[in-house]
């Protein structure tokens, strides 16, 4: 199992501990049996934009960490492959790392879209380094990673999703039969009682189905609408914080990663943790700007949903949710254990912060 032969479980809780206590701390001799290898990074995003910065910056740690024998090659804007097509080119080696999503492959990936459930998470550092831990630790997913042949190596949060449109949607009732892209898994269970239709696509087909009418409208993120430039097509962003997108990390071919040596291993663990944290607090940071610059250098407008009509989405994403959960029992998928350790972690972090502060606060 990926717990056996990496020690990911066990090894994030110190990582996490050391990072934020001295997170410049690299000037340790890069080890001997550390390979000189160039790995290829094929990445659906276009090259400019939170995630991809975020992204370059973790590239840029690790060739730092190796001294320089650990470089990358990046492919942007999907084109080395499709996202959608990820898991099978990450397995047969095409490239190195992809961020793969969840719900992109529903027939292999059912026990992994549960942690993109509507309502999954609420706070972003709680959200990504909860779903990094269950990714690591728990052991079904783990199974599952192992039959696909790649593990996430990133944390990732898409950032909450709120309801974008070329039309106002001031309330519920303005999408009763209209279309709305979905990210899909559970989240098309929200939406069907409320008389949405939803539509899965993948992330990068938004603009063109929003500009064409394709879709009426679409689950977008605020750093992502920046990110794909879909101010140029849709000027409403309704605020909802449905949840986010959190397993579509940057992940790596398991044949790949079982070749390195376990001091590479340990210095990409490392790395990781610095990217999540930082990724985490600048998803926080930046989120407030953006929305301030859709508004006054975007002509957008950012609108806030009834309190009653905020209230019957929550309570049909809790349903979504529970429905989920029993549809996978029947189908043999042990979703609500690994739902629930994702939850307990969740709530875990929730009080940590509370008490403590965020890792990066610490002292």
């Amino acid at each position: 199992m990926i717990a056996r032969n990496v020690g990911r479980g066990l090894l994030f809780a110190a990582v996490a501990g050391a990072v934020a206590a001295a997170p410049a701390a690299l000037a340790q001799a890069v080890p001997a049996d550390v390979p000189t290898i160039t790995l290829k990074v094929a990445h659906s995003f276009p090259p400019v934009g939170f995630v991809p910065d975020m992204a370059k910056a973790w590239a840029e740690n690790v060739t730092k960490r190796t001294d320089g024998r650990v470089k990358f090659q990046f492919f942007w804007s999907e084109s080395l492959f499709k996202q959608a097509d990820a898991a099978p080119n990450l397995a047969a080696g095409v490239a190195d790392f992809s961020n793969v999503a969840s719900t992109y492959d529903p027939a292999k990936t059912a026990l992994w879209m549960t942690l993109d459930m509507p309502f999954n998470a609420r706070d972003y550092w709680c959200g990504i380094s909860s779903s990094v831990r269950t990714q690591q630790e728990e052991p079904n997913l783990q199974k599952t990673f192992q039959q696909l042949g790649f593990m996430p190596v990133l944390g990732y949060s898409s950032g909450h999703f709120h309801f974008l449109s070329k039309a106002p949607v001031e309330k519920l009732a303005d999408l009763q039969k209209k279309r709305l892209r979905s990210y899909g898994g559970a989240r098309i269970k929200m939406y069907e009682p409320l008389g949405i239709s939803p539509i899965f696509m993948p992330y990068g087909q938004i603009y063109e189905g929003v500009e064409r009418g394709v879709v009426d409208g679409a689950e977008g993120t605020i750093l992502l609408t920046d990110s794909f430039k879909h101010f140029e097509i849709a000027k409403n962003m309704t605020i909802t914080g449905s949840g986010m997108a959190l397993a579509a990390p940057l992940s790596i071919s398991l044949k790949r990663w079982n070749s390195f040596p376990e001091s590479l291993k340990k210095i990409f663990m490392e790395a990781g943790v610095e990217h999540d944290q930082l990724f985490a607090r600048r998803m926080i940071e930046q989120e407030e700007v953006k929305q301030k610059e859709f508004i006054e250098k975007r002509g957008m407008r950012m609108i806030r949903l009834p309190a009653a009509d905020q209230a019957a989405l929550e309570k049909a994403g809790r349903d979504a949710q529970e429905a989920w959960l029993v549809d996978m029992e029947k189908r043999g998928v042990p979703a609500r254990a690994t739902w629930s350790y994702f939850q307990n972690l969740q709530s875990a972090c929730d009080r940590e912060i509370a008490s403590k502060g965020y890792p990066w606060q610490k002292k």
